[in-house]
């Protein structure tokens, strides 16, 4: 059975709860990581909806993992800003259409890699 899973920040799971989800709310990189870790494991079968500030921070070897599974898909959701390193709108914007198209873009006056 496929299901719909919310990996958020503790202090927005109410709302995600609220609409009837199953939703996790984490306060730290290491714990979002284990639940992620646990569904590959288990062979989670759904969507995993992920604040992109959790996205951001975790290690890219698990986002690999995550974009070379075929069960368990993902997209990242708002969340409100960064929890690492400040990213720009720009920035933010270029990795949606990277993930989208395959491709990285830049913008005009932008230097290529410039975050």
């Amino acid at each position: 059975m496929s299901r719909l899973l919310v990996l958020t920040r503790s202090n927005l799971l109410p709302g995600f709860q609220l609409a009837g989800v199953d939703a996790y709310g984490v306060g730290d990189v290491e714990t979002a990581q284990e639940l992620i870790e646990t569904w590959l494991k288990v062979g989670e079968v759904g969507l995993l909806a992920i604040d992109e500030g959790w996205l951001e921070i975790i290690a890219s070897s698990l986002v690999k993992r995550l974009e070379d599974s075929e069960k368990l898909l993902y997209l990242a959701i708002p969340g409100g800003g960064p929890l690492g390193s400040e990213v720009s709108r720009s920035h933010r914007i270029t990795e949606m259409i990277r993930r989208a198209i395959g491709f990285h873009i830049t913008f005009k006056g932008e230097e290529p890699g410039e975050r």
